[in-house]
């Protein structure tokens, strides 16, 4: 038997945990039981087992917030990958080099700059650089006393300061990690 998670969402179910990802952040709803699991299951599953369902979620979210914040964010990979893939980001660099065992490449955004002309250019369905500040959702569940997420849980995934992003090479930074022996 494949021990893999399956994590699979009706159309109606990633519209519904997108609207509400999108609500907490704007309109500080509540956190729904559905968009708990969600984010549970995005954070504990390994980026090979990552499938559409979690993605077709980010992508309607991506489309649809625009953050406030503009933060500079840093991704850390074996190698590049493909161009407008969804990917989680941190927003600390000693996460992105913890992450790197100090091998493969860096990646890093400048917000501010990538967001510069959103608002202005594009409407709302339409948002093409955008990014979500999963750490955001965290920070408000720890501060109302969970929201279901036990305190493990968010002490672990707080630390690592997740946002959600497409790669745009176009207009981010790439790096490669060197060793440094001094």
């Amino acid at each position: 038997m494949n021990e893999k998670l399956q994590y699979r969402l009706s159309k109606n179910q990633n519209d519904e945990i997108a609207q509400n990802l999108i609500d907490i952040l704007q309109k500080g709803s509540e956190i729904a039981k559905q968009t708990r699991v969600f984010i549970i299951n995005w954070c504990r599953t390994d980026t090979s087992e990552k499938r559409k369902a979690f993605f077709d979620v980010w992508e309607i979210v991506l489309k649809n917030y625009l953050p406030s914040t503009r933060p500079i964010l840093f991704r850390a990979c074996e190698r590049i990958g493909k161009n407008a893939k969804i990917a989680s980001f941190t927003g600390r660099l000693e996460c992105a080099r913890r992450f790197s065992k100090g091998k493969g490449s860096l990646i890093v955004c400048d917000t501010k700059e990538i967001l510069l002309f959103e608002e202005k250019y594009y409407k709302q369905g339409e948002y093409k650089h955008t990014f979500y500040p999963l750490v955001n959702v965290l920070e408000k569940a720890k501060a109302s006393g969970g929201c279901g997420f036990t305190e493990r849980f968010l002490d672990e995934f707080m630390g690592e300061d997740e946002y959600i992003m497409r790669i745009d090479l176009g207009n981010m930074h790439c790096f490669k990690w060197i060793k440094n022996d001094l």
